[in-house]
């Protein structure tokens, strides 16, 4: 049993967090907007970060935005200076490779800094079904593996720091594509005056399939493209930078994501 702080209970945070308790760890988690106790069993809600990192082996951060991760390791409250020697952090935060990397490169000796990417959708989070894209220390992804595979299926070791960040990027900016070109597919279809259910149905046994087009069966495209929308606005954005940075041309990525990014 591992003694896990979890910082972060939103809609992917809340989820994994309960997996991970269902699996046997000690797990105390802080979100500033606490879920009712019904809605968090297994879980110990506490009343700040630091009060979840006391004596923990593992950090899971599931917050928004990376300067959230900022503030709560090296923030007026952060938790680093709590850590004892050997602990984990695992940061799930989709974000820029060079933030993460930086915070790897500042915290004290002994303290691993985990890019933890997780991919799939929300609804497979509970059964375990999520991939996990990893950057970093080896051996530290090896001491956290107890807690992950609580709720991953496949966990990937991709390279050093700033790796998990990276290939999320790429799979995001990929993801954020095909919803995008998936949805329009449908339209025209319904256009044409064929159903759309059926017509994914069809499609999804076609060289045009795609893990999108397989949801798009039973799920309404609008309401995910919307769902989706808060979360794609950013990571688009940070996977078009990454690639300006490294010098690298999408412009077949970029025109089928610009609508995430207009005004």
């Amino acid at each position: 049993m591992m003694k896990v702080a979890w910082i972060g209970l939103g809609q992917m945070g809340l989820p994994t967090a309960k997996a991970v308790a269902a699996g046997g760890h000690d797990v105390r988690a802080f979100d500033v907007k606490a879920p009712a106790a019904e809605d968090a069993q297994g879980l110990t809600l506490v009343g700040s970060p630091r009060e979840a990192a006391q004596g923990a082996d593992l950090v899971c951060l599931a917050v928004f935005s990376d300067d959230q991760v900022a503030d709560v390791l090296t923030g007026p409250e952060g938790v680093i200076d709590l850590l004892k020697p050997g602990a984990i952090v695992a940061v799930f935060t989709t974000g820029s490779i060079e933030s993460i990397q930086a915070i790897a490169a500042s915290v004290p000796a002994g303290i691993a800094i985990l890019d933890t990417c997780f991919s799939r959708m929300q609804s497979e989070m509970a059964s375990g079904k999520l991939t996990l894209l990893v950057g970093g220390d080896a051996d530290a992804i090896e001491r956290g593996r107890p807690v992950f595979d609580t709720f991953a299926r496949a966990i990937f070791h991709v390279g050093a720091s700033g790796a998990g960040r990276a290939i999320k990027l790429v799979n995001n900016i990929l993801f954020a594509g095909h919803l995008q070109l998936a949805s329009d597919a449908l339209k025209l279809a319904e256009g044409l005056g064929l159903e759309r259910s059926s017509t994914a149905a069809a499609l999804i046994q076609c060289s045009g399939a795609s893990d999108v087009m397989a949801r798009f069966v039973d799920e309404d495209p609008a309401s995910m493209l919307e769902t989706a929308r808060r979360y794609m606005v950013k990571d688009v954005a940070a996977a078009i930078d990454a690639g300006n940075t490294a010098g690298v041309e999408i412009k077949a990525l970029a025109a089928a994501t610009s609508t995430y990014l207009a005004k």
